[in-house]
């Protein structure tokens, strides 16, 4: 029950947090699109208003009662991040991740983050039962919550943690 209610809980928090920094750096994901050359020019925007409203119809989904359809779906949207991540590493096309104010660039640490929160995902989807509601709040539910919020900000950060930035290193 833990460790499936924290993985459902970690998914919610990434996605809440992905809506956050794209309403905080809105030409974010557009510019990393560009700089990717992955996407028609014309097409930038909207793909990046589709991403946007992909997370925030998913966190409510998990919100609203953490559900197989719900996790299922977040695991297929970070799958498909974790592939379009290591085709643009793989590639050299290169460029920033996109995924908020942070300029952090796209690489292998933003594709394993991704398909750990595929991972994740689909762990919490399976057993989805299993998840503590957030409807009754006790100790075990704040352990887990505090447990999600925990392992969230380090997996958001673990990219960014990773890559070495010469102007601090000195």
């Amino acid at each position: 029950m833990f460790p499936v209610s924290v993985a459902a809980y970690v998914v919610l928090f990434v996605l809440v947090i992905a809506v956050a920094e794209r309403v905080r750096a809105p030409r974010a994901l557009p510019a990393a699109l560009a700089a990717h050359r992955t996407v028609p020019r014309r097409a930038i925007r909207p793909v990046a208003v589709a991403v946007t409203v992909a997370e925030a119809a998913l966190a409510l989904l998990v919100l609203a009662g953490p559900s197989w359809l719900g996790l299922m779906a977040a695991a297929v949207l970070f799958a498909c991040y974790g592939g379009y991540a290591w085709y643009v590493t793989e590639s050299g096309r290169g460029g920033p991740c996109g995924c908020g104010g942070a300029d952090v660039p796209m690489g292998h640490w933003v594709t394993g983050r991704a398909f750990a929160l595929a991972a994740l995902a689909v762990v919490a989807g399976v057993a989805g039962d299993d998840v503590l509601p957030l409807t009754r709040f006790d100790e075990r539910l704040l352990l887990v919550l505090l447990a999600a919020a925990t392992i969230g900000t380090l997996l958001w950060h673990l990219p960014a943690a990773m890559t070495r930035h010469p102007e601090v290193v000195r």
